[in-house]
């Protein structure tokens, strides 16, 4: 045995048994730190391998369907004009049209476009609000919105009926556009 060693011996056969005790505990207090450590380390790799593995997995799925989604997406560009698509301020001023040959501009709100670019194209959404109006004008306004499709969507509409007048409605439309980057698709 190394001199090392024989120290520690020493000085283990010349402790109490209460000295023998607590240092005992403090070696098994570090252990089980050293541990956790570990173990938290090791669930920290477990997990990253599996979210990895999972990627991996969507990853091939989408390779495998590439044909199938490229098809598709050449199907989807047929049927779209490109000329017809809406850049975010046209989607707002178009829709601005819209609502002022409804007779609403009045009553209408319109929030700014947010947009969400793509690879291919850019997601436009817009929220408006209209208040006091009535369910003709609201027919109207959605049988317009309705002649723009598939370049303006309704995404969804919340109609309530105004607390002050209950013959008039307060409308919240979402509203989603697009347009294509590459004109030439």
């Amino acid at each position: 045995m190394s001199p090392y060693f024989n120290k520690l011996g020493t000085l283990y056969k010349r402790m109490s048994l209460r000295e023998k005790l607590l240092s005992l505990l403090f070696i098994v207090v570090i252990l089980l730190l050293w541990m956790n450590h570990w173990m938290g380390r090791l669930s920290e790799w477990n997990a990253a391998r599996q979210l990895a593995a999972v990627e991996l997995n969507t990853q091939e799925q989408w390779l495998e369907r590439a044909d199938f989604y490229t098809e598709a997406l050449n199907d989807a560009l047929e049927r779209v004009d490109p000329s017809k698509t809406y850049a975010a301020n046209q989607l707002s001023g178009r829709v601005d049209n819209l609502i002022r040959q409804s007779g609403l501009s009045t009553q209408a709100d319109i929030d700014p476009v947010r947009t969400r670019e793509g690879e291919i194209f850019n997601d436009h959404n817009l929220r408006i609000r209209l208040n006091r109006i009535s369910i003709a004008q609201l027919i109207q306004l959605n049988n317009r919105l309705r002649e723009e499709t598939p370049y303006i969507n309704i995404q969804s509409v919340r109609i309530q009926k105004n607390r002050r007048n209950p013959e008039q409605l307060d409308v919240r439309y979402e509203i989603n556009s697009f347009d294509l980057k590459d004109p030439n698709l």
